[in-house]
């Protein structure tokens, strides 16, 4: 997932949205009667509204951390990707890359096992990877 300007506008409007949406509401009505004057006073509140600017710091946070995995997981794709064509023995271009959270999987052929070892290894000395999932068959 790519973050760019328009993901972040559009958090920042569903932020703006939910604090507006809480503001309390109070109506309050005269009426005249032969009796005297009576006045009622109705109050309209779903969230208070510090708790509004709470849930929608939060709910903006969620989604700017889940924009920040993506972006990490992506860059962490690109560098496992370009070190593994860069790499003499490993081909790069027979193996696919994926990473969620972290974590890579590693998916196509290697040509040894030693290579397929190797595909790994590189993929772990990647700076945020967690774990790695080789996958990776070696052709016979």
């Amino acid at each position: 997932m790519k973050v760019n300007k328009t993901h972040l506008a559009a958090v920042a409007l569903v932020a703006a949205v939910t604090l507006l949406s809480a503001c309390e509401k109070k109506t309050t009505t005269v009426s005249d009667t032969p009796s005297g004057s009576t006045s009622a006073t109705s109050s309209t509140t779903t969230v208070a509204p510090s708790q509004a600017a709470s849930n929608a710091m939060s709910a903006t946070a969620s989604a700017m951390d889940k924009a920040g995995d993506a972006a990490g997981d992506a860059m962490i794709t690109g560098k496992v990707k370009t070190l593994l064509l860069a790499d003499t023995d490993v081909k790069g271009l027979k193996i696919d890359v994926d990473t969620q959270n972290g974590i890579v999987s590693l998916n196509g052929t290697a040509d040894t096992a030693g290579h397929s070892d190797k595909a790994t290894t590189i993929a772990k000395g990647v700076d945020g990877v967690k774990s790695v999932d080789n996958k990776l068959t070696v052709k016979p």
